[in-house]
């Protein structure tokens, strides 16, 4: 069994999988490791390319797009590991951070779950955590004010918030490190969740049978962002607020979740609002479909 079992998610993102990979075999952890890519019926030849260019790669194929949870859940019940990690297609490992991280995870081992900083291909500071959401934290992020308060954020953005082997509520599925004795425990991600909050709903879940959650600084990845997306900014959204919402109908109830439901569709109806006024017509549109289709 390895010490480290790497997980990628592909979805029509042949380039920046390769490179994904590439990044790992250049910058590999001294412990053992194996690579498992995930692919969900890509039709851009990703797998064929995997196949050819790294032959000790294991490659998972979907036939058809099950989307991050269940994609993911598909490799965490087949292998086995000390650690999984969860990683985005559209990241970069940068030298020593998979030992660093797997040092960090076995000095911390109140940590089930960890994640480590992540930064844009820039190289500016990515923020991938925050408080689990509750209704102030919600309302702060909703009406943007949760800056006002980066201890309390639902999405801390504050650089502040980010400090070395700090307890979070959550942190971002594009990097993440999950303990075995946690999958054991507390399973896999929920397949309830196509994509977007599944990592909040999980590092619940995980906090909910007494494992803690993680950061580090000690360990950096690049990561882009939204590459998978066919339309970025209309996915995210919706995902996100989506997500947001089943987690209040399955942790707070059906009323709760249904106040929230209003309280979202207030905020994003006034979101649409402001940037059509300011004349950001594009962004405007985006929101009122969000609202349409939340």
């Amino acid at each position: 069994m390895p010490k480290l079992a790497i997980i990628i998610l592909s979805f029509n993102t042949k380039e920046i999988t390769l490179n994904c990979i590439s990044s790992i075999i250049s910058n590999p952890p001294k412990k053992s490791y194996e690579i498992v890519v995930v692919d969900n019926a890509s039709t851009d030849q990703t797998v064929s390319e995997i196949k050819q260019r790294f032959k000790t790669v294991k490659i998972l194929e979907n036939k058809e797009n099950l989307g991050f949870s269940a994609g993911n859940n598909k490799a965490l019940k087949s292998i086995s590991a000390e650690y999984y990690l969860l990683l985005n297609s559209d990241t970069k490992i940068l030298p020593n951070s998979l030992d660093n991280l797997i040092l960090f995870a076995d000095t911390h081992t109140e940590y089930g779950v960890i994640s480590c900083k992540l930064l844009n291909p820039n190289k500016a500071f990515q923020p991938n955590s925050g408080e689990l959401p509750k209704p102030f934290n919600t309302f702060l992020w909703l009406a943007n004010l949760d800056i006002l308060f980066p201890g309390w954020s639902y999405q801390a953005r504050s650089d502040s918030y980010y400090q070395d082997g700090k307890e979070v509520g959550w942190v971002s599925g594009s990097v993440m490190l999950i303990k075995d004795e946690v999958i054991k425990k507390v399973g896999v991600l929920d397949e309830n969740i196509f994509m977007y909050g599944e990592d909040v709903e999980y590092c619940m879940r995980v906090k909910q049978n007494n494992f803690k959650v993680g950061w580090t600084n000690q360990a950096e990845v690049i990561h882009v962002g939204g590459a998978s997306s066919e339309k970025p900014q209309f996915k995210q959204w919706l995902g996100e607020f989506q997500g947001v919402l089943y987690i209040y109908q399955k942790y707070y109830g059906q009323l709760t979740a249904k106040l929230m439901k209003q309280l979202f569709y207030f905020f994003i109806i006034l979101r649409a609002l402001i940037f059509t006024i300011m004349g950001k017509l594009e962004i405007g549109r985006t929101y009122a479909k969000v609202a349409i289709n939340l």
